[in-house]
């Protein structure tokens, strides 16, 4: 079995590694997958210089201010440590950037291991290969970060709560098996508490760097809590004691707790760790002695969960008294389940849809429904502890996916669990199980000779016959493997292999033009080395007067960062991102110019994407509204439910009117509009086709040379709706006064097609002042 769990290790590795290989290492360059992994190379190239020191806060992380650097540094340490270990204390960049790479991928391949024994030590062996085999190819979330150059904690979250929750199902089902209880510690009988103990501390350790993976680790602490809950509760109304619970979930906490007490700052956010971790930590002890005091006095099991209800009112009506903000904090972190409002514009956060769902998982989501009903099923029936657990890990995860989509990555473990558990159910129905675990014959010789002779009988009924078993279980093979892994296959080949790789921003402009702002801007440390020093706290930092900010839209902020060695106004935290959405979408430049000069503002970095495709995202930020600037415009179909026969988007005078449309569309330069550079369109009521709200053309559009042209035209009308405005984002209905405070200094030779016209990819412009 360690052969087949090694192989799928390797097929793993395959995917991950050789199939993108050639997208990632190019030109003796490393590409990165997306833009966090340069705020990861940021930090990691720092630590390697400085190990195991970090940087708590960051002053390259943003202008003014500065960012909170790492502040859960263990994916961070992994890499460095990993690269010291390989290259020493001074390696090359690109030996740096090699390691970090390929850690992705090496912790997804790692992930099937935990995968595989859990669903061993729940089911059975087959089960786990099952499961171990559909983590190795489901496409999705899980493995796209999990590929060569997604260097980011994700991968790490996933392999250590899955290895946290293995020692855990551990701990609890030998727990439940040598029934231990308080007494076991009183009399220090090591003999029955040593395996839960020891499952136990490993199960702490590995929650603990989780949570010092990532800043969301509270998720985790959400699932292990409610799952204990869960179980004091059965337990205590099937009248077995919660002793064990205590003496496991009690040490798992505080293990985790002592090992994040060492990083956690400042703030509600960490008061929110503090305050959760030690009430999870307490929580056990009291439920357990509650559930003593219920039972000695034969008080009836049913007011257990009444009493647990009115305990935690209790702590939250006192958490309310003492920091009521805390509480409000606290309570918004569920959140994550219905993300809202501008959290709308990072594509990640979007609900899992249907479509999503099939991109990500294939047939196993479907199949993880059913499977979890026949879990439920079978944890009431069996009263299985461990299975508890597995089934509110399960359930949970599933919620956090469907309220965003990039909690898949965690969800395909599940979906791999419950997919591995469906399918072995399906071929041991047909006799699989009989097939492979066949009972152990005895050793006396009459015995033997009557089990041969009854074997070379033959038995009553054709499915009983091995013959016959054996045609039905390859039969529901064969099923199983096109229902369960072969959708997968292809879908994970084409994401791993290929050329356009999702949430890859980087391109060949912004790259050159970062290297341009780092080659040909001052130095904003005075000395270029500063990017290697080691801040440890705001409070010993204080910014020189040569300290400037670089203005662009919070998707690139980490490019400038890493790349351009400069310091970015709004990163992809979204720190800064409301500012930099008023700035661009401002349509004046005084008001424009005072955010640049609040902001520090030196120089500004606009791809045609900014003034394009995601100039709506600026809009939604600045807290205003898309009509303002543009709305669709559609021609209906002919036949109710078919595609629109033509659908665009008009332009209003607002966005050409917009700083990021004046900069990058016009250069800062003055415009006159051109021969039918406005166009009036007629239109009536409104439709909706696959989430675009757009107006109905009722006629057709009419051209004019002027605005003013126009709005005569259109007061002329009787009656009707008409829209005024431009289709082509570089042509202008309306006249726009030069741009005196920016001057272009850059423009990138690598290109970019908008439409029918090609225009630079990045341009970069310093601001003068207003």
């Amino acid at each position: 079995m360690a052969a087949i769990v090694a192989a799928l290790v390797g097929v793993a590795l395959y995917i991950r590694i050789y199939l993108p290989y050639d997208r990632i290492f190019i030109n003796d360059w490393i590409w990165f997958r997306e833009t966090d992994a340069f705020y990861y190379m940021r930090h990691i190239e720092n630590m390697v210089s400085n190990f195991p020191r970090f940087n708590a806060f960051d002053p390259y992380m943003l202008y003014p201010g500065g960012g909170g650097g790492l502040t859960r540094p263990f994916f961070a340490w992994l890499v460095a440590g990993t690269v010291r270990l390989f290259y020493g204390a001074s390696p090359a960049q690109y030996q740096i950037a090699t390691v970090s790479a390929c850690m992705p991928a090496v912790l997804g391949a790692l992930t099937l291991i935990p995968v595989y024994f859990i669903g061993r030590k729940l089911f059975n062996r087959w089960a786990g290969v099952i499961a171990a085999a559909l983590v190795a190819i489901l496409p999705g979330e899980f493995l796209h970060r999990s590929l060569l150059g997604f260097t980011d904690h994700h991968v790490a979250e996933v392999l250590l709560s899955t290895t946290a929750i293995l020692f855990l199902i551990m701990a609890v089902k030998r727990a439940r098996e040598r029934e231990i209880s308080f007494g076991h510690l009183l009399s220090r009988d090591w003999s029955n508490l040593r395996s839960p103990l020891i499952y136990t501390l490993l199960a702490g350790i590995f929650l603990g760097f989780y949570l010092l993976s990532w800043i969301g680790g509270l998720l985790f602490i959400f699932v292990i809590f409610a799952y204990l809950v869960i179980q004091f509760i059965v337990d205590h109304l099937r009248g077995r004691s919660t002793d064990y619970l205590c003496i496991i979930g009690s040490p798992l906490f505080l293990i985790a707790f002592l090992m994040l007490l060492p990083v956690l700052g400042g703030g509600s956010r960490e008061l929110a760790y503090r305050v959760s971790l030690l009430f999870a930590l307490v929580l056990p002890v009291a439920l357990a002695a509650l559930s003593r005091l219920l039972m000695s006095r034969a008080v009836k099991p049913v007011y257990y969960p009444l009493a647990l209800l009115g305990l935690v009112g209790i702590g939250l009506a006192v958490l309310q008294v003492i920091n009521p903000s805390l509480l409000r904090y606290m309570i918004g972190q569920f959140g994550i389940f219905a993300p809202e409002g501008a959290a709308l514009t990072v594509l990640e956060m979007h609900p899992l849809t249907i479509r999503l769902a099939w991109m990500n998982f294939t047939t196993s989501f479907f199949i993880s429904f059913v499977a979890l009903a026949m879990l439920a099923y079978v944890t009431v029936k069996q009263r299985s502890a461990e299975k508890t657990l597995l089934l509110v890990w399960c359930v949970i995860m599933l919620a956090a996916a469907l309220g965003q989509r990039r909690f898949g990555y965690y969800f395909a473990v599940n979906a791999a669990l419950l997919t591995g558990y469906f399918s072995w159910k399906m071929l041991d129905l047909v006799g699989l199980k009989r097939l492979l675990f066949r009972p152990a014959q005895s050793a006396a010789p009459v015995l033997k000779k009557k089990r041969q002779a009854a074997r070379t009988r033959p038995k009553p009924g054709a499915f009983m016959q091995p013959r016959s078993v054996w045609i039905r279980v390859m039969v529901v093979g064969v099923v199983v493997f096109f229902l369960v892994f072969y959708p997968n296959i292809g879908m994970a080949r084409g994401l791993a292999g290929s050329h356009h790789i999702i949430g890859q921003w980087l391109n060949d402009g912004w790259y050159s033009s970062s290297i341009w702002l780092r080659d040909n801007t001052p130095e904003p440390f005075a000395d270029p080395d500063a990017y290697y020093d080691v801040y440890p706290s705001r409070a010993e930092f204080e910014y020189p007067e040569t300290a400037y900010g670089v203005m662009s839209w919070w998707d690139y902020g980490y490019f400038i960062m890493q790349i351009g060695r400069r310091v970015p106004n709004a990163n992809p935290m979204q720190a800064g991102a409301r500012e930099a959405g008023q700035f661009f979408t401002s349509r004046d430049e005084d008001s424009a110019g005072e955010i640049a000069d609040a902001r520090g503002s030196r120089y500004i970095m606009i791809d045609h994407m900014m003034a394009t495709t995601k100039f709506y995202a600026m809009v939604e930020w600045a807290d205003r509204s898309e009509s303002e600037f543009h709305e669709y415009y559609g021609v209906p179909p002919r036949t109710a439910g078919r595609d629109p026969q033509w659908l665009g988007l008009l332009r209003y005078p607002a966005y050409y009117e917009s700083m990021v449309v004046r900069l990058y569309n016009f250069d800062g330069r003055a415009v006159t509009p051109a021969e039918d550079s406005t166009v009036v369109i007629p239109w009536s009521g409104e439709s909706v086709w696959r989430g675009i709200r757009y107006k109905n053309i009722t006629g057709d559009p009419e051209y004019f040379s002027s605005y003013e042209e126009a709005e005569a035209y259109v007061e002329a009308q009787e009656s009707g709706n008409y829209a005024i405005g431009s289709l082509d984002p570089f042509v202008t209905p309306v006249p726009l006064q030069e741009l005196t405070g920016y001057r272009l200094v850059h423009e990138s030779v690598e290109t970019a097609r908008v439409g029918d016209r090609t225009v630079p990819g990045v341009k970069v412009f310093e601001y003068l002042g207003h």
